[in-house]
Formats: structure tokens, C-alpha cells, sequence
């Protein structure tokens, strides 16, 4: 218990300092949606299990998203604040000082919109002048931007109007009434640049791995469940796809994968590969069967593991970066029962050991087996053993992680950090200030979120209630990372590794079934075929031939070798 608790911090560590999690942690400032994303969807929900995480640590992004929630928070409250303060004050002012804002809202609006409608206006007109054929969108997007510059371009002029009128209808001089706006604007500005400044020097600390360690109940919870043995999912929507969406019927199901958290399902061998324990000699396959079995699953599976560690070289440049293994146990939510005392707390072997040797039990075991590159590229490889109907049952599948976005890197850019940036900030915030006025009215929302924090300080998914699944509706890793088309270079880096643990992985069981006197012949031969055949499939569009999906569906042409043990994804 002790190794693994300790096996489980030297991850947490190499987890919490990976470049996914800094960059993460930088999304929340920057990302408003992404910020109330885990928010509301993580911190705040306590019904249901946090999926495992990948190639970073949870805790300090959700930390860091309260932290910036905070900040933006108290920003608008003490713009709030210096307005209605005006308003007791001067309300003459406060009404000049909040047109003037206005005023520079609506003229960035109207500058914004010039900037597309000008070129698509000279471009129709060049059009319709050499009688070219212009798309619909182009169209559509003129107008949407006309509309635009003539709703913002009136709405100035009404507030360039509205500052006489008021000093008129107040009967205060317009100067008088200027130097009174000048305090209240002052002060406002004063607020959105300190504020601006403070967020940006908060953003600065994540560049510089200053993560916070937040110890409360629910952070605790958070912890360990993204690192938990046992992993809920839920199963896929019964509904099939219609015969007419031939792509939906070959497409790797993403959205409900059992593998919570750990990216796209880019492998797997379908169906598993299966041999029958036999002895090795001649004679029918009844006189060769072993009687018992000369080995139970639990044992390959901890001779496997002992295997793959030697792919961790311990800073050896030729070994996989960050390599890891962990038992994962996998448990539709439909299947969990209301005794629920195997979440919490650390998994005992013996208690895993009997799960893999139970073939047909709710729970299924996973040995994973991941490397990531910085934690920005994670490549996992899950493998279940298991011996049932005197065979032995491997099934193999692979998933991956791509980048996270890239404006998340902006503290990586030239110039991006010091003192500077963080002036350049202060003078950013500035210039939204118009829009932060116009956003406050999302104080609205605080009391909702303060009492979700609230009510999440109990777990929840310990304690059943009727009707309600635990399964992980969120992985904020997998929200953030970048499109599968854009992979480019990280695709053939992601097949390496997973050949590589693939190769290894068979080679492993093969030397384990010679040791036990099974008869590998058959093995052999079709881990030969995984190995030299084997198909990756990246999403790509897949040509299946000589074959028939959903019903009337007519026959097409097949390659002879499709179908074949290769490993590969097909239908």
C-alpha cells in the first residue's frame, strides 16, 4: 500500500509540473468559457466521478479558475461600485461618464465591422461589375456586417448627442459637468487597468510553475478520483445509426468510449485475440488441455508489468518520456451498486487481483500503460487479460491526446512575460472597459455558483440517491485539445509509441506462456500478423468493400485480406 501511495505522489508531481498543466492553468484566464466550464462542471458538480487525468493535474487548474473567477469578479463589482457611487454623487456625470463608455463600445464595433464590410462591399461591387458569381456566404456576411456598422454608427451618434442633452436637462455647464465625468471616469479606469494588471500577474505565476496546493474537502476529492483505480463510464445511447449515414456506422465511437479522459480511440484489435491453453506436443485438443490451468490472469498481468517498467529508462534519452502503468478498473454506471465503499481510498492488490481473474464480473481491469511528451501529447495503451473458457483473451486498444490550444501558449511567445506584459495589460483592460461594463451584469450568476461551491464540499457519488448516475460527464482535457486533423507530426509519434508497447507487450506474454509450457505455435502466428500488418486508423476516411451495413444495404467489393488479424479497426 505504501509503495503505491508513493508510486501515485511521484506521478501527481511529474503531472502537476507538465507543460498541458501550466498551459491549461493559462486557459482560464484567458478562456472566460473555459473558465466557468470547470467551474460549474468539475468544482461544482459533485454528482458525478472526475474523470481520470492525463498528462496533468487537475487540482491547480481548477484552482487557478476559481482564482481568476475572483478576480474578474471583484473587477466588476468595484466598477459597479465607483458608478453607483457617482450616482449618489453626481448623477449627471455617472449618466455623461457611462455614455462616453458606451460611445467607445459602439465606435470599436463600428470600426470592427468597417474592417470586413469595406472589402466585401468593393469586392461585390467588382463582382457584379465583370458579372462574377458571388457565394451566398459572401453575401450573407455583407449584410451581417452592414447591419452591424449602421446599428453601431447610430447608436455613437445618439451618444455623442446624449452628452448636451444631459448637461442641459441636469442645468449643469458643460464644463463643470466634463470635470465631474473626468473623476468618475478616472476612477473606473484606475479599477480595469489594476484589475487587468493583477490578472496578468497572476497568469505570469503559472508560466513560472507557481501552481497553488488548495487542501480542503473537495479539492482532496477531486485528487483522488482523477487518479482513482476505479473508473465509471457511461455506456453508449442505445439508438443505432441510420443505414443512410454509412461514415457514422464506421466511425470510432468517441463520445462514449469506457476510456474516460484519455482522448481519441485511434487502435484497437477487434475482436481481441484469443488462443486456447494447451499443452505442448501431439494429440487432439481434449488430451492437450491443461488440467488446472497452468496459470491464473492476475499473473500475466503482473508479469507484464514487471516487463513494460523496463521502458522506463529514468531520464535515458532513448527510453519512452514519461512513461507510467497503472491498473485501471473500468464499471458501466449503470451497474454500480448503492454499496459504494471500493471509491474511496486506495484499491488493495489482492482485491484487484480477484477482479481479473472474474471474466464476467460488472467490473473489467485495464493494465494502463501511457508516455506523453510534456504532458501536451499523451498516448495510452489499455490492455485487458483474461482467461475464460480455457483460453486466453487479450484486448488491446490505444488512445490519444492531442495539444492544447494554442493561444493557451501565449506566455511561450516573445515578449509575452515581465513587467512590460503586464503593463501592456493594464492598457488592454483599458480598452475593454467598455465591454467589462457592459458583461457585469453576469454578477447575476455568483450567488448560483457560490452555493454550487457550497453544496460540492459533500461527495456526492458516495451516497446513492434514486435515479441519478455518477458516471464522468467532463473531461476538461479532452475539451481542450486540438483537432485530430491537425495532429500532422504527433499522428506518426503516436503510431511509434504504440507499436512500441504493442511489440513489447506481445513479445512479454509470449515469454510468459513459454515459461507456463503452453503450447505458442498459434500465438505466435497471430501476434506475427498484429505486428507486421497492423493498421492504424486516424480518422481518416476507411474504404469497405465487399461488405453489408443496416438493413437492404447492397453489397460492395472487399480485399481479400480485410478482415484479417491485423489489429486493425473494421467492420
Amino acid at each position: 500500500m505504501a509503495q503505491s501511495r508513493t508510486v501515485r505522489l511521484e506521478h501527481d508531481t511529474r503531472a502537476a509540473d507538465s507543460k498541458a498543466t501550466r498551459y491549461l492553468c493559462a486557459g482560464v484566464y484567458l478562456d472566460r468559457g473555459f473558465r466557468e466550464m470547470v467551474i460549474r462542471r468539475v468544482y461544482n458538480d459533485s454528482k458525478h466521478m472526475v474523470a481520470p487525468s492525463y498528462g496533468f493535474d487537475l487540482v491547480p487548474v481548477v484552482a487557478h479558475a476559481w482564482r481568476a473567477w475572483r478576480l474578474e469578479t471583484v473587477k466588476w463589482v468595484l466598477v459597479l461600485a465607483v458608478l453607483l457611487a457617482g450616482i449618489t454623487w453626481a448623477p449627471a456625470a455617472t449618466a455623461t461618464a457611462t455614455a462616453l463608455f458606451g460611445l467607445c463600445w459602439s465606435a470599436a464595433v463600428a470600426f470592427r465591422s468597417a474592417q470586413v464590410a469595406l472589402p466585401l462591399k468593393a469586392k461585390e461591387r467588382a463582382d457584379r461589375f465583370l458579372r462574377r458569381v458571388r457565394w451566398n456566404s459572401e453575401s450573407n456576411d455583407l449584410a451581417e456586417h452592414l447591419r452591424s456598422l449602421k446599428l453601431a454608427s447610430i447608436g455613437s451618434g445618439a451618444l455623442i448627442v446624449a452628452v448636451p442633452m444631459i448637461s442641459g436637462v441636469a442645468g449643469i455647464p458643460l464644463s463643470r459637468l466634463l470635470q465631474q465625468t473626468a473623476v468618475i471616469g478616472a476612477l473606473t479606469i484606475l479599477v480595469a487597468c489594476g484589475c487587468g494588471a493583477a490578472q496578468r500577474g497572476a497568469l505570469h505565476r503559472t508560466a513560472k510553475g507557481q501552481l497553488p496546493s488548495p487542501d480542503s474537502h473537495r479539492y482532496r476529492a477531486i485528487d483522488e478520483q482523477q487518479h482513482h483505480t476505479f473508473v465509471i463510464y457511461r455506456r453508449a445511447p442505445e439508438e443505432e445509426p441510420e443505414p443512410e449515414n454509412f461514415r457514422d456506422v464506421l466511425a470510432l465511437d468517441d463520445t462514449h468510449k469506457p476510456f474516460v479522459g484519455a482522448g481519441r480511440l485511434t487502435h484497437r484489435w477487434n475482436p481481441p485475440l484469443n488462443i486456447h491453453l494447451l499443452q505442448i506436443g501431439e494429440g487432439s485438443m481434449a488430451d492437450r488441455e491443461f488440467d488446472p490451468l497452468p496459470f491464473k490472469a492476475h499473473e500475466l498481468v503482473a508479469y507484464l508489468k514487471d516487463e513494460m517498467q523496463r521502458l522506463d529508462g529514468q531520464g535515458d534519452a532513448t527510453s519512452l518520456p514519461d512513461f507510467g502503468k497503472a491498473d485501471r478498473i473500468y464499471i458501466a454506471e449503470a451497474d454500480v451498486d448503492p454499496e459504494r465503499g471500493w471509491l474511496q481510498g486506495e484499491t488493495a492488490t489482492h482485491r484487484i487481483n480477484e477482479i481479473i481473474d472474474r471474466p464476467f464480473d460488472q467490473f473489467h481491469h485495464f493494465l494502463e500503460i501511457r508516455t506523453s511528451v510534456s504532458g501536451e501529447l499523451v498516448t495510452t495503451v489499455f490492455l485487458r487479460t483474461t482467461v475464460k473458457g480455457r483460453a486466453l483473451s487479450l484486448d488491446f486498444a490505444a488512445c490519444a491526446l492531442t495539444r492544447t490550444p494554442d493561444e493557451y501558449h501565449v506566455l511561450d511567445e516573445y515578449g509575452e512575460a515581465g513587467v512590460t506584459a503586464i503593463l501592456r495589460a493594464a492598457v488592454r483592460a483599458l480598452t475593454e472597459l467598455p465591454t467589462d461594463i457592459m458583461q457585469s451584469w453576469r454578477l447575476i450568476h455568483v450567488p448560483t455558483i457560490l452555493l454550487g461551491a457550497l453544496r460540492a464540499r459533500r461527495t456526492h457519488v458516495l451516497y446513492p440517491k434514486r435515479g441519478m448516475k455518477i458516471g464522468a460527464k467532463l473531461s476538461v482535457r479532452e475539451e481542450k485539445r486540438m483537432p485530430w486533423e491537425t495532429a500532422q507530426l504527433d499522428r506518426t509519434l503516436i503510431s511509434d509509441h504504440v507499436k512500441l508497447i504493442e511489440d513489447r507487450l506481445l513479445k512479454a506474454a509470449t515469454e510468459f506462456l513459454r515459461e507456463k509450457k503452453v503450447d505458442i505455435s498459434e500465438f505466435e502466428e497471430r501476434a506475427t500478423n498484429i505486428i507486421n500488418t497492423g493498421i492504424m486508423n486516424f480518422g481518416e476516411s476507411m474504404n469497405v468493400n465487399n461488405s453489408a451495413v443496416g438493413t437492404n444495404a447492397m453489397r460492395l467489393d472487399l480485399p481479400e485480406n480485410f478482415g484479417s488479424a491485423s489489429g486493425g479497426n473494421h467492420v
